[in-house]
């Protein structure tokens, strides 16, 4: 009788089935789902991560190339930085752009005769009287024009056939001998002048960066200075046939190519949507502040350009320095 009632609980025993409990199902299903959300985002993040390396190669390569051209033509070469439309503190690509030769207009009698029109706030306006006329679609608003092949080069402001408007930066020192409104005689003599024309773009093809990877304008600039956060105008830099820099067109003017200029490479949820604006991103953390995006530094001297990791810093200026100091990351 005992034997048949073992034998019996061994049957009921194993005829017993155990289930899972709805409970235990969605705990097991909560936990896949926030081990999924995990991976994907650690995917996506290494994915960004991925792009912005890329990004920063292109970008020094084809600024490498670019300085070749300029030393192989004997000719300024230089790119212009594509920004992005409706958000113009990102850029996107790169264009190749040649400055084309200079104008002295269509004779070898051309010449100008200047007239200062006003001085205001460290600025003086000038007019120019073109003899003879120009070919005013050969030159643009931005160009710059010296006269008698010395002295400040003065801006273009606005332009017909027969006269330049023209503006230059006085805060430097400069002593213009020009006659004023209402002297005697009202315009200077003749003088023959060149217009040093702003760079044109290329039919080479030029570089798009990554999806989502760009150059933050917002922090991007010399030791010192923005080229392109408080403005939407172009931004070029030009490499002169030695190398060097030659010089920087941002905020509507040219600078001389004496200080580095470093290319923040981001990712564009970082980037402001307005200049001074906050970071949209998910940690309110800037490009600047993650140190898994690239200066990209350009030597002024020399021409070179090297790509190193963001470090550290306090601020985008203590970052930029430690940048300076950085070793190239050869291409990594």
């Amino acid at each position: 009788m005992q034997i048949a009632d073992c034998k019996l609980q061994i049957v009921e025993d194993r005829g017993t089935r155990h289930g899972i409990t709805l409970v235990e199902l969605l705990v097991a299903i909560s936990i896949i789902a926030i081990l999924m959300t995990v991976a994907a985002r650690m995917i996506d993040f290494s994915v960004e991560d991925r792009r912005t390396r890329e990004a920063g190669r292109a970008i020094t390569i084809y600024l490498g190339s670019v300085r070749n051209r300029a030393m192989e033509s004997g000719r300024p070469c230089g790119v212009m930085l594509r920004r992005l439309e409706g958000q113009p503190l990102c850029v996107v690509g790169l264009d190749q752009v040649e400055v084309p030769p200079p104008y002295a207009g269509d004779t070898l009698e051309s010449a100008a005769r200047l007239q200062i029109s006003d001085i205001s706030g460290g600025l003086a306006s000038l007019s120019a009287k073109m003899l003879p006329e120009i070919n005013a679609d050969l030159v643009s608003d931005g160009d710059l024009v010296q006269f008698n092949y010395q002295g400040p080069f003065y801006t273009i402001v606005a332009r017909t056939a027969t006269s330049l408007t023209l503006q230059v930066d006085l805060r430097q020192g400069q002593i213009l001998p020009w006659p004023r409104v209402g002297d005697t005689p009202p315009l200077s003599p003749p003088m023959p002048y060149q217009i040093i024309r702003r760079p044109r773009k290329s039919a080479v093809t030029g570089l798009q960066l990554p999806l989502r990877a760009v150059i933050d304008m917002e922090f991007s600039g010399t030791d010192e200075h923005s080229i392109g956060a408080q403005t939407n105008l172009p931004v070029y830099i030009m490499f002169s046939p030695n190398g060097s820099l030659e010089r920087v067109y941002h905020h509507g003017k040219m600078h001389p190519g004496i200080e580095p200029i470093f290319l923040l490479v981001g990712k564009q949820e970082r980037v402001p949507l307005a200049h001074n604006g906050p970071s949209p991103a998910e940690d309110g953390l800037y490009n600047w502040q993650d140190l898994k995006n690239l200066w990209v530094t350009l030597n002024p001297q020399t021409g070179l350009v090297t790509t190193t990791e963001v470090a550290k810093g306090s601020d985008p200026f203590e970052s930029r320095g430690i940048a300076r100091e950085g070793q190239s990351m050869g291409g990594r």
